[in-house]
């Protein structure tokens, strides 16, 4: 085994660059290519496809990157282990999300987080596509909902549940009178929420159940801009009820149908499987699970 070569190969393809990988590794771009060429050469397979203008991962190339990331993450975390003197977690932890995640998560989770561990730095990265969390250098993602797990390597852990409601500003109810039946629900402006399906609520009572077709004439893809919507007297919105309940307990929204039930949502913490799990992540994950 040369890890030597692994490192090398590890940095070009983060950089997906040849000359940014002797860079930080102050080495020549020469001396780049000769490992790259040997790695290669050694395994029997291609690992980077390289044109004058870009290098991109093979299929083999990918799978192989995957273990050489954690074999240099683990190793650079030993340095600083060291050099901090036994620092149970240190380096910088990236974490995905969408941007409703930021006014739960920062100041219940990321802000105790931080100060207990002055050694991590957070780089919070706010967006509704699931990232790719290999090829993005990702640690964790946090995600609403059942996530598809395509990827074999990935591990998604259930982290809070939370339920669905209807809500509206008390200025709505002044306008256009208060909801008083779920028959009702279609007359009313709605605020269509639109990240990927149209979301179509199913809600029970007893034996019977309701479907409400969440269409109208404001439309918006952020949900904390539903909410916003909803605060200002724009219409109904459908919102997590976790998300909702400080403007509710300060008499901004208003909660509709309370006696019926509404689909409940999970909040997974989505990261890649490994052996030698980072302090950094393992620490995160435990204030993830106080929550």
């Amino acid at each position: 085994m040369h890890l030597n070569q692994m490192l090398i190969f590890s940095k070009i393809a983060e950089h997906q660059s040849f000359t940014k990988a002797a860079t930080e590794l102050n080495i020549d771009k020469s001396t780049v290519s000769y490992n790259l060429s040997q790695l290669e050469s050694r395994l029997g397979v291609r690992l980077l496809n390289r044109s004058t203008r870009s290098v991109t991962l093979t299929e083999a190339g990918l799978g192989y990157y995957r273990y050489c990331q954690q074999i240099v993450e683990i190793a650079e975390e030993a340095e600083q282990y060291t050099a901090t003197l036994g620092s149970k977690a240190v380096g910088l932890l990236r974490i995905a999300a969408s941007n409703d995640f930021a006014q739960i998560f920062i100041p219940r989770v990321i802000r105790p987080f931080m100060k207990a561990n002055p050694k991590v730095d957070v780089e919070l990265i706010l967006e509704y596509r699931n990232v790719d969390l290999v090829k993005e250098r990702v640690d964790i993602a946090l995600r609403f909902g059942i996530i598809p797990m395509e990827d074999s390597d990935l591990i998604a852990k259930k982290i809070l549940d939370d339920e669905l409601g209807l809500f509206c500003s008390p200025s709505f109810i002044n306008e256009y009178g208060k909801l008083e039946d779920v028959s009702q629900i279609q007359d009313f402006n709605l605020i269509e929420l639109f990240m990927g399906p149209h979301i179509q609520l199913t809600i029970h009572k007893d034996s019977h159940t309701h479907k409400i077709n969440m269409k109208g004439r404001f439309k918006v893809n952020d949900l904390l801009s539903a909410k916003d919507a909803a605060l200002s007297g724009l219409g109904i919105a459908a919102l997590s009820k976790l998300l909702s309940q400080e403007a509710v307990a300060n008499n901004q929204l208003v909660p509709l149908l309370t006696d019926w039930d509404f689909p409940a949502v999970s909040v997974y913490a989505v990261y890649p499987s490994r052996q030698w799990m980072p302090a950094k992540l393992k620490v995160f994950l435990e204030y993830l699970k106080q929550l």
